[in-house]
């Protein structure tokens, strides 16, 4: 595992740590969607067992979007920062803009 994965598991398991204490949100995901324990669950999985950190972020960053997550401001850079080193936002047609990969 290169220097800059490990940085990038480490940012996102401490921002999927704070969405996970946070089980009071299991209330706002609708009925039709995977449900708050499923979706953090996955994110882990990503993570931890499949190195699939991209995946991971898209999923941390369309949640962020989506419900009233509080975060830490440390984990707030830390999502900046991996995004930045990602070098997109997500790889939805409307972040085209903010995609800056070759």
């Amino acid at each position: 595992m290169s220097r800059d994965d490990v940085f990038v598991e480490k940012s996102l398991t401490a921002l999927l740590e704070e969405l996970e204490s946070q089980p009071e949100m299991a209330i706002f995901f609708a009925s039709d969607i995977l449900g708050y324990e499923d979706t953090l669950s996955n994110i882990r999985e990503w993570l931890e067992d499949d190195g699939e950190y991209g995946l991971a972020y898209e999923v941390m960053v369309s949640l962020l979007e989506r419900f009233d997550f509080k975060i830490s401001g440390k984990s707030a850079v830390r999502l900046l920062e991996v995004g930045l080193y990602f070098g997109y936002k997500t790889d939805l047609e409307s972040d085209r803009d903010l995609d800056w990969r070759t």
